[in-house]
């Protein structure tokens, strides 16, 4: 399952690169000296020849010339070029497109599923499709670009992401709509992974917040466009435009990469390379990982049965609980695991990946019951949907952007981490006392605190988490931190899904008692909500009330979990150490160096 890995995979992630492309770096100990450095890079294979013209490289300067070495090797993150904005630009697009997909789809779901007459169980599977297929294949993404390059592998998930979303727009039925969303998440899992990673090897640790906050921030935009761009499309074009809309963008991003990204690229032969993946790991986890998300899929939804959902749970979490036990073999063995054990040692790591979880289970489950709260109970047309979604995302925009900054200029990002899950946690609480009332200015000061915390934790977790790691682990590192954070999304909107049905399961017996007709009480309570909420209009005020009473007493107990889990979250960061980042031009020497750890 397992081949010996090619020696000519030691690339850019092994020889890591912070503040400029294609510079090489120790990412343990400062060199003590040109003789000692260059046996060091002697050492590192015939990986190192290929990158001897970089233009700057530590292994080979003395330390008495170390410090101006450094005030020219951050100057990229200092000043970038115009090169490198375009890129970073490219970067933000293409998480643009990932983002806007991720939310623009919900608000247009409910004219899709009239549009193929399907229900809520093969509904709710176009949004899951794409979860699934970006949480299973972000490790290998990581992977893949350590042994063939940033450049090429980020490439290849932009076409996929491409020809995902051509595959939706041209489709003819749900089970052609649901493939196309799958495919789109494959290239999806990629974008997002590979454009942190090259932000991490274009910036310094500490100037890269900044940067990430800007990706937080383009991600909060994507988020607040989504849903009135799904109205929109939904209410006065076609809902296929939720599809074509991608299709010159990330192309423009695809071409713009193509000319500016300019990080070291191994020049590994493709069969050596596949064969140095650790695949025995990459099947563990890719398998694990669908089935346990599919088994939760299959849970919040009636017609399944109980056997068959414990059994996709129970293979599910055998494989992932055998995950770690074949990265150590394989570490053992190999030397090539594709996600090193290492990086899961460290306490203040897992933390920071603990911290990523519940932010993200968080996130996905309001970023989909709150356009449904919008929709169903309020009676809000799609598009007014998307504009009070605009309440959440323009603070979620704002405070990434001067999180971001405040990390850069501090060199601090613990305290920003815990003030913005305090005030997430906070935001969350207060979302349980909605109502069946139209109070917007209440709803809508309960949704900028939410915003408002949820801005920080797009980029502080990661920025912890690299801290503490070489080098060498950034991609790896990185992958963990998507991997964790896209099953976590999906867990959030399966799990919220579970909690919804099973609610609105046990008020079967009080909407017939009430007056509704048995087979819509019976459709309502067996989970085809979405499906049926147009029934609801025709009824008169009073079952009106009724049903949405139920409906938002239902998703009360999503905002429950969602408080527990952000609750949980803020417990875990203060296992996160406090971490001071250098400043640019203080001898930092990019990435795996760069962090000053100050524990307490």
């Amino acid at each position: 399952m397992h081949s010996r890995p090619y020696s000519g995979a030691l690339s850019s992630s092994y020889i890591d690169s912070d503040s400029k492309p294609e510079v090489l770096d120790d990412p343990i100990q400062p060199p003590a000296a040109s003789t000692s450095s260059r046996e060091q890079a002697n050492s590192l294979s015939s990986a190192l020849s290929t990158c001897k013209h970089s233009l700057h490289d530590d292994v080979s300067i003395p330390p008495s010339k170390l410090s101006s070495h450094n005030e020219v090797n951050n100057t990229i993150s200092a000043r970038p070029n115009l090169s490198t904005l375009l890129c970073f630009g490219a970067l933000t697009l293409s998480i643009f497109l990932v983002a806007l997909d991720t939310v623009l789809i919900p608000t247009a779901l409910p004219t899709i599923s009239l549009s193929f007459h399907i229900p809520d169980s093969l509904y709710a599977w176009t949004g899951s499709a794409y979860l699934l297929a970006n949480a299973a294949s972000v490790p290998l993404w990581g992977k893949l670009s350590d042994i063939f390059g940033r450049k090429p592998v980020i490439l290849v998930a932009n076409s996929i992401f491409l020809g995902g979303s051509i595959l939706c727009a041209v489709s003819t039925s749900a089970v052609m709509l649901v493939a196309g969303r799958a495919v789109q998440g494959l290239g999806g899992g990629g974008v997002v992974v590979l454009a942190q990673v090259c932000v991490s090897d274009l910036f310094s640790i500490r100037d890269r917040s900044f940067y990430l906050g800007i990706i937080g921030a383009v991600w909060a935009v994507a988020s607040a466009l989504g849903p009135v761009l799904g109205g929109i499309f939904a209410e006065k074009l076609h809902w296929r435009w939720c599809f074509y809309i991608n299709l010159p963008i990330v192309s423009l991003s695809t071409v713009l990469l193509f000319f500016t990204l300019h990080l070291h690229n191994p020049r590994t032969p493709f069969l050596p390379g596949l064969l140095s993946i650790d695949w025995l790991g990459t099947f563990t986890i890719l398998t694990g990982t669908l089935l346990f998300l599919i088994g939760l899929q299959l849970g919040s939804e009636s017609a399944y049965s109980a056997h068959l959902v414990i059994w996709f749970l129970i293979f599910g979490s055998t494989f992932l609980l055998l995950f770690p036990l074949t990265q150590h073999l394989t570490e053992k063995r190999y030397g090539s695991p594709l996600l090193p054990l290492r990086i899961f040692r460290d306490l203040s790591n897992l933390s920071a990946l603990g911290v990523c979880a519940c932010d993200a289970l968080v996130f996905n489950s309001v970023a989909y019951f709150l356009p449904l709260y919008f929709q169903l109970i309020l009676a809000v047309s799609p598009s007014m949907t998307g504009v009070y979604m605009l309440a959440i995302a323009i603070p979620l925009a704002v405070t990434s952007l001067l999180s971001g900054y405040i990390i850069e200029r501090t060199g601090r990002c613990i305290e920003i981490l815990q003030l913005g899950l305090g005030t997430m946690t906070l935001g969350i609480g207060l979302l349980v006392s909605l109502s069946t009332s139209r109070d917007l200015g209440k709803i809508i000061a309960f949704l900028v605190i939410v915003g408002i915390g949820f801005g920080p934790n797009f980029h502080a977790p990661l920025i912890a988490l690299q801290s503490r790691m070489s080098g060498a682990d950034t991609a790896a590192g990185t992958s963990a931190f998507g991997f964790v954070r896209m099953v976590s999304g999906a867990i959030g909107v399966v799990g919220g899904q579970v909690v919804f049905r099973a609610l609105m399961r046990g008020r079967l017996g009080e909407f017939m008692e009430m007056g509704v007709e048995r087979g819509f009480a019976e459709r309502l309570s067996g989970g085809e909500v979405i499906a049926e909420a147009g029934g609801v209009e025709r009824f008169e005020e009073g079952l009106k009330g009724v049903v949405r009473g139920g409906m938002v007493g239902s998703l009360r107990g999503v905002w429950v979990l969602c408080v527990v889990v952000a609750g949980v979250g803020l417990g875990v960061s203060f296992g996160v150490k406090r971490t001071r980042l250098r400043k640019s031009g203080e001898g930092e020497r990019k990435a795996g160096s760069a962090a000053e750890l100050v524990e307490g």
